[in-house]
C-alpha cells in the first residue's frame, strides 16, 4: 500500500484559544492570524495532539508533517519548536516535523536550527516572509536559506495569491521575489505552500520551469481559495506532478460552510473522486514528500517535462534575471533596457535620481486590501499598540480639520 503523507499541519492546541489577547501581545502576526478578526466567523480549528493522530487513523493517513508557525520572536520559535519536538517523539512513525526560526535572530537562528535537525527535524518551515518581517532578501534570512542547503533540508515558505479577495494572512511578498529566491539558490529545496499562491502557473514557460526546476508546491487550504477539480487541473497542464505535495493545512477549517471541527477526510475525498491516474495520485498523497523527506529514494523533480507542454530552446542573448538584460553601452554599468527595480537594489545611489525624475522604483506598493492592523501586527505591533495606532491616525484627521 502507498504511504500517505499530509505535507503541511499546523500545531493550535485548545490552549491556545484560552487568552489568545496575551498571546497576540508576544506574537502580533501569528496572534492575528489565529485569533481572527471575528471569532464566530473563524476558520481556525483546535485540535490536540491526541486529535490529530485519531483523525489521522480516521483517514487513512500515514505521517504528518508538522509545520512551525511563522514566529515573530526568537523564543517564540524556541518554544514552538519544543512542541514539535515533543509530539515528533511521542509518535515517530506518524510525525515529521519542520524547525521555525526567525532569520533575523542571526547567529541565535542558526544555532537553533541545528539544534533542531539534530534531534531529528526534517527541514525549515513554514516561514513566512512578510509576517516575520523579514524579507526575502534579508542577510539573515540568505543565511537560514544557506544553511537549509548545507544541511539538505527543504524550506516551507508561507506565499499568498496577489489578487482576489483579503483575508488575514494574506501576504504581501510579490511572487517576483519567491522567483528570484529560486534564481539566487538554484540548489535550495524550496517548498512553496498554498499552491505557490499561484507561481506554479507560470512554469508553463519553460524559462520559468528552468529555474524553478527545484521548487515543490503544496496544496494547503486550497478549498479556501480555488475549486478542487479545477486547480488539480490547471496544475497538472503546468508542472510535473512530481512537484506536488499534497498537504491540507490541518486543523483549519477548509470548509467553513461545513465543518465544525478539523478533519482530513472531506479534501481527501474530493482529490479521490479526481480521477487521477494512480501513479499520479500516488506521487501526490505521499510518493513526493517521502522522497524529499528522505523517506524513499529521491528523484529530481523536474526530470520531466508536464504534460502538455513542449520543451523549447531558451532564446540566445535573453536574460532571465531581472535588470539583467542587455543594451548598456560600452562601459556603463546602467543600461536602457534594465529593470528600474533592480537597478534601484542594486545602486541605492539611483534612487534619488529615480525620485527626482518621479519614476517609482519600489516593487512592493502598499496593496490596496491590506487593512491598518494586519499591516501593524506585521511589524511586531501587538493589540494595544494597534489601538495606539489608530488613536494617533484619528487624531491626525481631526487636527486637519478645518
Amino acid at each position: 500500500m502507498t504511504v500517505r503523507i499530509d505535507a503541511h499541519v499546523h500545531y493550535t492546541p485548545p490552549e491556545m484559544a484560552a487568552d489568545l489577547r496575551a498571546f497576540a501581545e508576544q506574537e502580533p502576526y501569528w496572534g492575528l492570524l489565529v485569533a481572527g478578526a471575528d471569532a464566530r466567523n473563524s476558520v481556525q480549528g483546535w485540535a490536540t495532539a491526541e486529535t490529530m493522530i485519531a483523525d489521522l487513523d480516521a483517514a487513512g493517513i500515514d505521517r504528518v508533517v508538522l509545520m512551525g508557525e511563522y514566529r515573530q520572536q526568537h523564543a517564540g520559535c524556541v518554544g514552538r519548536n519544543d512542541e514539535s519536538l515533543a509530539i515528533m517523539r511521542r509518535w515517530p512513525e506518524r510525525v515529521s516535523a519542520f524547525a521555525v526560526v526567525q532569520p533575523r535572530a542571526g547567529r541565535k537562528a542558526l544555532d537553533e536550527l541545528k539544534r533542531c535537525l539534530d534531534a531529528g527535524m526534517a527541514g525549515v518551515g513554514e516561514l513566512g516572509p512578510y509576517g516575520q518581517d523579514c524579507p526575502l532578501d534579508d542577510r539573515g534570512f540568505a543565511a537560514v536559506a544557506e544553511a537549509c542547503i548545507r544541511y539538505g533540508v527543504p524550506l516551507n515558505l508561507h506565499v499568498s495569491e496577489e489578487i482576489g479577495h483579503f483575508y488575514l494572512g494574506k501576504s504581501t511578498t510579490p511572487l517576483l521575489h519567491y522567483y528570484g529566491l529560486a534564481q539566487r539558490y538554484p540548489e535550495l529545496k524550496l517548498i512553496l505552500a498554498h499552491w505557490g499562491g499561484g507561481l506554479l502557473f507560470y512554469e508553463i514557460m519553460p524559462e520559468v520551469r528552468r529555474t524553478l526546476k527545484n521548487v515543490w508546491y503544496d496544496t494547503a487550504g486550497s478549498p479556501l481559495l480555488f475549486p478542487t477539480e479545477a486547480i488539480f487541473r490547471t496544475a497538472l497542464q503546468c508542472v510535473d506532478h512530481r512537484k506536488l505535495l499534497y498537504g491540507s493545512d490541518y486543523p483549519l477549517l477548509i470548509y467553513p460552510r461545513k465543518q465544525r471541527t478539523p478533519d482530513f477526510r472531506p479534501f481527501l475525498a474530493e482529490i479521490a473522486g479526481l480521477g487521477l491516474a494512480p501513479a499520479v495520485y500516488d506521487d501526490i498523497m505521499g510518493r513526493n514528500a517521502a522522497r524529499l523527506l528522505g523517506l524513499e529514494s529521491s528523484h529530481a523533480p523536474g526530470a520531466a517535462e508536464p504534460p502538455g507542454v513542449s520543451r523549447v530552446s531558451h532564446m540566445p542573448g535573453t536574460a532571465e534575471a531581472p535588470g539583467m538584460s542587455p543594451g548598456a553601452s560600452s562601459g556603463a554599468a546602467i543600461g536602457r533596457l534594465m529593470a528600474v527595480s533592480a537597478v534601484a537594489q542594486a545602486w541605492p545611489e539611483t534612487q534619488r535620481v529615480f525620485e527626482r525624475y518621479r519614476i517609482p522604483w519600489r516593487d512592493t506598493p502598499v496593496p490596496y486590501w491590506e487593512p491598518i492592523v494586519q499591516a501593524a501586527a506585521a511589524r511586531g505591533w501587538g493589540p494595544k499598540d494597534q489601538r495606539r495606532l489608530l488613536d494617533d491616525l484619528n487624531a491626525a484627521i481631526e487636527e486637519g480639520l478645518p
